[in-house]
């Protein structure tokens, strides 16, 4: 057989050509926001069904691995916190005069010690009352809990004087539980400190009439679910708490949570016009058990009204790196993954939260997933934020309406499932 040596060097030159043509569309397919969740759907198929199989099912998945392990995963992109000036404010140090005039002004004054003065104080605190911790380890064996109501004009406080001196080392589900108004907890440590931490649920947990509560300036370190409020079901209607503010504060953990239960450091079910502000929130993650794992930095749901995400920093993997495309992070939410309608603030939970407005965040690294996802959000509003390194922004279900503007995102906007979404002046970066 002989060769045309013209016709193979042809033939040679298109082969050539049409594989450079074809690497440079694929190259441009995968910078595409599409590839891209095309590649994370496919690498969670594949790491969920790779052991499941065998044959030629099992040759094809192997095949599928191999190839999607070569496209590259985005890089974490750094962030220094105490640089930042979001979160706890260390140098927000109540002095020795400071202390002195509260003591002066405060109805009761109670200096603690250890936690059998903490337990006491709490449960006699009324209005205008103040609770001092000195610095120390306070091991909590058994929730705190508390008897009476502050006022508007005089909350009862809980309070260190030197942020990061007073830490409460929580060995209980819950640390501190919370059923009482007009509460301003300040400058405290909680710290998660379970044998097994899916005993670790909530630093502090917000039952029913917990409205005007005020967590200022304290640090949430290694729970499921750091803070959680949610309705007195005993009641009817049921209570929520109203009018809650989450300011300056630091949530996050050390190590993948260990847990089947929500991972969630701020987890709102039901409630108006909470305003969680400047906070840092990060690495919220649960170790993965062979199916994906989906987890929030912050959600409101279950019909409440009004609640703002405004001024934070949500880092989905700060200093946690991600286990595979199966661990998924989620920075804010409003209407998390939905609510049953005995646990609705509204009864027959039409939608999840309603006039919520997330504003003005960075939301950082939430590469498997978007990082803002709402359900059944209606009359919402996002605006003023800078989304880097995630899918982007979904908006899904009839009932969620919302005006997204003024934001700086990679990753698209998207409306699923007949949302309506209106945009203006966005701005789209790589």
């Amino acid at each position: 057989m002989k060769f045309n040596k013209a016709g193979v060097k042809k033939l040679a030159i298109a082969c050539a050509f049409f594989v450079f043509i074809a690497s440079a569309v694929v190259l441009i397919f995968l910078q595409t926001d599409y590839a891209k969740e095309l590649t994370i759907k496919g690498r969670q198929y594949v790491q969920i069904n790779l052991h499941k199989n065998w044959g030629i099912r099992l040759t094809l998945l192997k095949s599928a691995d191999l190839f999607l392990k070569l496209i590259p995963q985005p890089s974490l992109i750094p962030f220094d916190k105490e640089a930042s000036g979001v979160g706890v404010d260390h140098n927000k140090i109540i002095d020795s005069h400071s202390i002195k005039a509260l003591s002066l002004l405060a109805s009761n004054f109670y200096p603690v010690q250890n936690v059998e003065e903490l337990r006491s104080a709490m449960l006699k605190a009324r209005k205008g009352d103040v609770i001092l911790l000195y610095p120390g380890h306070y091991s909590i064996l058994k929730r705190l809990e508390v008897r009476h109501h502050g006022s508007q004009d005089s909350p009862i406080r809980l309070l260190s004087s030197v942020p990061g001196t007073s830490i409460l080392e929580i060995k209980n589900t819950e640390g501190i539980y919370l059923n009482k108004s007009n509460w301003r907890i300040e400058n405290l440590t909680f710290q998660g400190a379970c044998g097994q931490q899916r005993y670790c649920e909530h630093a502090i947990h917000m039952y029913g009439n917990a409205d005007q509560t005020q967590l200022i300036n304290n640090q949430f370190i290694d729970f499921n679910a750091a803070l959680k409020a949610n309705g007195n079901y005993q009641q009817s209607p049921a209570v929520f708490a109203d009018n809650v503010l989450v300011q300056h504060n630091d949530f996050y953990n050390q190590t993948l949570r260990k847990t089947d239960t929500p991972a969630t450091p701020i987890d709102v079910v039901g409630g108006n016009n909470w305003l969680v502000d400047n906070n840092f929130i990060a690495d919220f993650a649960r170790q993965l058990s062979g199916r994906v794992s989906v987890t929030y930095g912050g959600f409101m749901k279950g019909g409440g009204s009004g609640g703002v995400f405004s001024n934070n920093v949500v880092n989905c993997a700060w200093h946690l790196p991600y286990q595979s495309s199966l661990d998924v992070r989620v920075g804010l939410s409003f209407g998390d993954g939905g609510t049953q309608g005995q646990f609705c603030q509204n009864t027959d939970c039409e939608y999840e939260h309603f006039a919520g407005k997330i504003k003005n965040n960075l939301v950082l690294n939430c590469i498997n997933d978007v990082s803002i996802y709402l359900n059944k959000a209606a009359d919402t509003e996002i605006s003023g934020n800078t989304i880097l390194n995630s899918v982007g922004i979904d908006a899904r279900y009839k009932q969620t309406s919302v005006k997204i503007f003024d934001n700086r995102l990679n990753g698209r906007i998207n409306a699923r499932d007949n949302a309506f979404i209106s945009q203006r002046d966005n701005v789209m970066v790589k």
